[in-house]
């Protein structure tokens, strides 16, 4: 065997092993640095902190830092926006367009519900935060997060969980409170724990509804469980604790709703994704896609569509072909889809542009130089990766996210 020849295998070789993460052994530089555990409430908007009593979500805000809104990337959906937490990239570059989309160069679609295409790492771009940490020698852990279940740039976290709603709250955090008990050679510096109560209600009953009200309570119930396990643990002070939403919560129902099979068309049109937005692939080219685009912004008056090109620059969502040739953006509260799928009365949604105020989520967050009682300013979810990285000493991926942002916005 030739000398380049023996160094290839060697170099074949440690690629795999570092593709393989940490084995579930944090390597030795690795194991006196911070602990973060990040938690999604999905669908939690942020006035939900102020209208509803939740005594243990105060109990962060008194301790830490709380953010006047955190925006969503677009779509404010769940499955682009729990990727764009945990990679800093907006959706149009991480390849997760909405929570169902079409694929035109694999001609295949992705869809949250389909447990295949959620597994298969090549529908997703960028290096989740448990990516990271892996590849430099830090064992990550996750209970339930997007992307979480597939092999993204190679690795999982050490511990992770396929997802099962039916999953009790308190046995969630009770795992997290078991991993952050381990030995330190083997403990995860890097968590991730996600409850969906909250979404659940919201579009079952909407926003204003009792029944979001006691899903609030319930998730506060198991933080409060997080949290005084938290207290207990050996790791208290080094721990940084984030606590973040996806998106917020719009009222709909069929007094509201377009069906787009009687403003234009269908034929050869496939809608990869409705609702409060809808993406639409045509097959007969642009210039059939120009007649539709029209034809939709002469008839419809509560919605704008635009060719993927002409989508406003602010929305970070014209670079995927995934999003389709067409995205119809509708005002608030209105939805788009077929005549046969319209939403019930008393229902919500979400999707609409970010900077609508119902749209935005939450983020408070707690730690070692976090001041306590602080509010800062709205921000863009594609901040928090970075800051994580700067928490736990590791080098970033490249993101659309800036490093240093958030930081500074807390400590200044």
């Amino acid at each position: 065997m030739t000398i380049i020849r023996a160094l290839t295998l060697l170099l074949f070789v440690a690629s795999a092993l570092a593709a393989q993460g940490t084995g579930g052994v944090n390597a030795p530089e690795q194991r006196d640095k911070p602990y973060v555990i990040l938690v999604s409430f999905d669908g939690m908007r942020t006035e939900y902190l102020d209208r509803i009593h939740l005594p243990n979500f105060r109990r962060v805000i008194e301790r830490g830092v709380r953010a006047e809104g955190l925006l969503p990337v677009f779509p404010s959906k769940t499955f682009p926006n729990h990727y764009s937490i945990v990679t800093g990239l907006y959706a149009e570059n991480h390849g997760l367009v909405g929570n169902r989309f079409r694929d035109p160069a694999r001609d295949a679609s992705y869809g949250m519900g389909d447990t295949a295409a959620v597994r298969d790492a090549s529908w997703y771009r960028g290096e989740p935060i448990w990516a990271t940490a892996e590849k430099q020698g830090m064992v990550a852990a996750s209970y339930f997060w997007v992307g979480s279940e597939a092999p993204i740039a190679g690795v999982r976290p050490t511990h992770w969980k396929r997802y099962d709603g039916r999953v009790s709250n308190n046995r969630r955090v009770d795992s997290v409170l078991a991993w952050l008990a381990l030995p330190a050679d083997r403990r995860p510096h890097m968590i991730t724990l996600y409850f969906s109560d909250v979404d659940g209600a919201g579009h079952s009953h909407g926003p204003l509804s009792t029944q979001v009200d006691e899903a609030a309570r319930r998730v506060d119930s198991a933080l409060g469980r997080l949290l005084d396990g938290i207290d207990a643990s050996s790791v208290r002070d080094r721990l940084t604790l984030i606590l973040v939403s996806d998106h917020g919560m719009s009222e709909t129902g069929p007094r509201w709703y377009v069906a787009l099979d009687t403003v234009i068309d269908l034929r050869n049109v496939v809608i990869a994704d409705a609702g409060p937005n809808a993406n639409l692939h045509v097959r007969e080219g642009k210039e059939r896609a120009r007649v539709l685009r029209d034809s939709i912004n002469r008839r419809m008056r509560h919605g704008q569509a635009y060719l993927r090109e002409e989508i406003p620059e602010r929305l970070h969502y014209r670079a995927d072909p995934r999003i389709g040739d067409i995205l119809i953006l509708m005002d608030d509260h209105f939805t788009v889809g077929r005549s046969n799928r319209p939403p019930r009365e008393g229902t919500a949604s979400h999707g609409w542009e970010p900077v609508r105020r119902n749209m935005q989520a939450i983020f408070v967050a707690m730690g070692p130089g976090i001041p306590a009682g602080k509010t800062i300013p709205v921000f863009e979810n594609v901040h928090i990766y970075p800051y994580i990285a700067e928490v736990l000493g590791l080098r970033p991926a490249r993101v659309d996210g800036r490093a240093g942002y958030l930081g500074n916005l807390i400590r200044r």
